[in-house]
Order: structure tokens, then sequence, then C-alpha cells
């Protein structure tokens, strides 16, 4: 068996306070207690509930509750998501068909938003009529005689 350095006062007693022990622990007290550590069991929500102080209905709601929350804040994201693709939609960034393509990448990688945000406005669709004048000037200078 190879040499092993022994262990110096302040791993010993950085080791017995990592473990809850005090610093005077004996060798094979912080053996078994690490043995302990590592062969015990993951205690399971119900003993850890019970350990708190909380009765199985209790645990039950909070567990309700928890779910509850997941579902509204899901739900939220998703009417955020969508309030920004229909106002990408209003101003033409995007075409109808597209809507839940957009919905989709947004929910799936939120830094999409920046990217939809950056189309230019009527990049898609154009949203104010164009090819005609506005007022009552005249467009030419001068009608030609067959115009009147």
């Amino acid at each position: 068996m190879a040499d092993r350095p022994a262990l110096t006062n302040e791993l010993w007693n950085r080791l017995t306070e990592a473990l809850g022990l005090p610093e005077d622990a004996d060798a094979e007290t912080v053996v078994s207690t690490v043995e302990d550590l590592v062969t015990k069991p993951e205690p399971k929500p119900e003993e850890i509930a019970a350990a708190a102080g909380l009765t199985p209905t209790v645990l039950t709601q909070l567990r309700h509750d928890a779910e509850q929350g997941r579902i509204l804040a899901a739900a939220e994201t998703k009417r955020k998501v969508t309030e920004v693709v229909h106002a990408a939609l209003g101003k033409g960034k995007i075409t109808p068909a597209r809507v839940s393509h957009w919905v989709t990448m947004i929910e799936a990688d939120p830094t999409m938003a920046d990217t939809l945000a950056s189309i230019p406005d009527e990049f898609a669709v154009p949203i104010n009529a164009i090819g005609h004048g506005v007022g009552g000037e005249r467009a030419v200078a001068e009608e030609a005689e067959w115009f009147r």
C-alpha cells in the first residue's frame, strides 16, 4: 500500500466541520459518518415534509398549488408571445401564415422576439396605401390637352 499523506489539523477541522462533528472526533467516527452519508438513500419528499411538520394533506395541497402556478406561468408566457407576434402582424412585419411559426420559435428561443422586432414595418405586407397622391396638389406640372 502506498504511503498517504496525513491530514493536517486544518484539513481535519474542515472535514469534521463539514460533517457536523466536533473537532475532537476520532477517525472511526469520521469514517462511519462518511459511510452513512454515502450509503444513505435519498429521502422521499413525504419524509422531508414529515420532518418539517407538514401533513400529507398539506403536502398534496402544496404540490397542487405548485402545478397550478406552473400552468398559469406557462399561459402568461404564451399570451405575451402571442401578443408580440400579433403586434408584428399588425405592422406588416410578417404574414398571417407565419404567426404560428413565430409563436413556436419565440417559445423555443425567447431571443427570437428581438429578431422579430428588428424586422422593418411593412416588410412582408404593405399596410399604408402607395401609388396615389395625398392632398389636392397636381402630380404633373401641366396636364396634356387630350386629358381634359
